[in-house]
């Protein structure tokens, strides 16, 4: 307990260095995720809260939000600045209230955030765009398509978290005890902070060992190391208590129907995908009239969207 406590009070002395792996990697992806960690965008919402996002991609090209998972933020937007050039596709990735450079809101439902991010829109002078959300980031984006359809008028959702009731018994132990013991789930997502800051390679290798083999290499490769640097990046400045809260409000009531839900969704899934179970998506599938489902067999969670961005943002540009 000692060893974490000034581990902790280390981490918030240099809460402002760059994260691991982008103070010493060139990679391309890596060079535009330290350009995101050093230099927030932010919006200043009706309320008077920050609101933090970075972009990516072609700056002159059709708008797409993305939406982070959990622990993420704003850097995981460099996995997409590739096929946002390529595709004419300016990438807006806004960081949930709590996370980055984003002020808390610790009462917040789901609810709350197309509200948010159709203020980042109107902002950056934009009507509507469609939005993808990534693992924790999908209901969010089905948020968006539920409750204000003519600012979000297509819908992805990629290895997304899906209804409660269609979680294996390990995903529903973790939902649960965030609603039930969320001192438990805050200390394990600060164990994951501290050991992604402190040591990176051990965190990757320990990645690589949980994951789906279709998923192995995906670990070692850029993408890896970016999806460990964001872990403190995304804390660093407000600790771990919004994703506490992501899960509590996946958890329980969402604060919208799924079955009511008219825009285009389509769901992208890996069959083997070991952190949210392909039977999230196929809930997703079940509750959504207008879901077109993506389902690959031997795909797993960091697989499934870096291996086909490419037909998901296709999709999103119908």
């Amino acid at each position: 307990m000692n060893a974490l406590r000034s581990a902790s009070c280390l981490l918030l002395r240099d809460r402002d260095d760059v994260p691991p792996f982008l103070d010493t990697e060139r990679d391309e992806m890596l060079s535009v995720a330290r350009d995101l960690f050093e230099n927030p965008e932010t919006v200043t919402l009706s309320d008077g809260r920050t609101l933090g996002y970075g972009e990516t991609g072609d700056p002159d090209g059709d708008p797409v939000l993305a939406f982070h998972g959990i622990p993420s933020g704003r850097l995981g937007a460099a996995v997409f600045d590739r096929i946002g050039r390529e595709r004419g596709i300016r990438i807006v990735a806004p960081e949930r209230p709590g996370v980055g450079v984003s002020d808390p809101d610790p009462d917040r439902e789901m609810t709350d955030w197309p509200r948010d991010v159709a203020e980042v829109l109107d902002a950056l002078g934009i009507d509507a765009a469609p939005v993808v959300g990534i693992s924790g980031g999908g209901p969010y984006a089905l948020a968006c398509g539920a409750t204000a359809p003519e600012r979000f008028p297509r819908a992805a959702v990629c290895c997304s978290f899906g209804p409660s009731d269609s979680a294996g018994m390990a995903t529903r132990g973790l939902l649960l005890g965030a609603r039930y013991a969320p001192t438990v789930v805050r200390s394990f997502l600060r164990a994951e902070v501290l050991s992604s800051r402190y040591a990176p390679g051990w965190t990757l290798e320990r990645r690589v060992a949980a994951a789906a083999p279709g998923d192995e290499g995906v670990w070692r490769s850029e993408v890896g190391k970016l999806l460990i640097a964001s872990v403190p990046a995304a804390c660093h400045r407000h600790g771990t208590a919004t994703f506490v809260r992501d899960l509590q409000l996946f958890a329980g009531d969402w604060g919208f129907a799924l079955e009511a839900i008219d825009v285009p969704v389509g769901v992208w899934h890996g069959r083997a995908d070991r952190i949210t179970p392909v039977e999230m998506g196929l809930g997703v599938m079940d509750a959504v009239s207008t879901a077109e489902g993506h389902f690959y067999p031997d795909r797993g969670h960091l697989s499934t969207f870096v291996e086909y961005e490419d037909e998901m943002f296709e999709w999103l540009a119908e």
